[in-house]
């Protein structure tokens, strides 16, 4: 039981930051590069996630320091809670608060590329104590790190954006102004997802190899669904930017591809729910 909380705990807060991090990059880039559309205000789906961040990060924490003394009931008791504090992992919990709490001051003055900055760290930060960092090569954590926060912050950019596209449908932005939209979001996410794609066979690479024993099933089996759902939300990217982008139009093109612009968020939410269970697997076997 405790385990399932403290995936669903992880799921929620990656997620949250995600949209945070991805939807301000986004904006940021439209406000750069298309000055002369109309530009989304998206006061709500930051307050939204600003939220579930703050609620799931302090779960996360309580529920991991109870998970690390082997008893769910000790995630209650205030000297394993000071002591998890003093663990690395207690680091980056209070590096999530602190960038989440500037990042919400940010935004409130319109401060929006440090608030991205902030979001970014906040994003980043559960990096210091990945399964990357711990499984890195003759203990130099850094690598692991690096290479997960790249990851998390690519895979931000990536579900934020569909996230900030979403309501641009909602709302039914006029059709060259979405298209452009579209088009800005798709040059940038193809790196993005070159670098998610190159980072994260780099971190399986680090997880599986790095550490003594076999790789476990149960693992493995969640790896592989989780590639799995990668793959379906990729097509659904390459359909999108290279079949129904070139003849886009308010009819029957533009249904489909907010029917798939939907469909690939909801894959992305599914990875994000799939990789906070992965982090409470244990990679190899002893």
């Amino acid at each position: 039981m405790l385990s399932v909380a403290l995936a669903l705990a992880r799921a929620v807060y990656f997620g949250a930051a995600m949209l945070l991090f991805g939807s301000l990059a986004l904006r940021l880039l439209m406000r750069a590069h298309l000055p002369h559309i109309r530009q989304l205000t998206i006061a709500e789906l930051q307050i939204a996630a600003g939220a579930a961040a703050l609620i799931a990060a302090p779960l996360w924490f309580v529920l991991a320091a109870g998970q690390m003394a082997g008893d769910a009931r000790a995630a209650f008791n205030g000297t394993v809670l000071i002591q998890s504090l003093q663990t690395l992992f207690g680091t980056g919990f209070l590096v999530r608060m602190a960038a989440l709490a500037l990042m919400g001051i940010l935004l409130a003055f319109r401060s929006d590329p440090p608030a991205l900055a902030m979001a970014g760290l906040a994003l980043a930060s559960p990096a210091l104590s990945s399964h990357a960092a711990a499984s890195s090569p003759a203990h130099f954590t850094a690598i692991g790190i690096a290479v997960d926060a790249v990851h998390l912050l690519t895979a931000g950019f990536w579900i934020g954006g569909l996230a900030l596209l979403a309501v641009a449908f909602a709302r039914k932005m006029a059709q060259a102004d979405l298209l452009l939209s579209l088009g800005l979001f798709s040059e940038w996410a193809m790196v993005a997802v070159l670098l998610l794609t190159m980072t994260g066979v780099i971190n399986t690479a680090l997880v599986l190899l790095g550490q003594p024993g076999h790789t476990a099933p149960l693992y493995l089996g969640v790896l592989g669904i989780k590639l799995t759902c990668v793959a379906a939300m990729l097509t659904l990217a390459s359909v999108n930017r290279f079949r129904l982008m070139p003849r886009f139009t308010v009819g029957d093109t533009g249904v489909r591809l907010r029917r798939n612009v939907a469909w690939e968020l909801s894959l992305g939410i599914a990875v994000v729910a799939l990789g906070g269970l992965l982090g409470q697997l244990a990679p190899t076997l002893g």
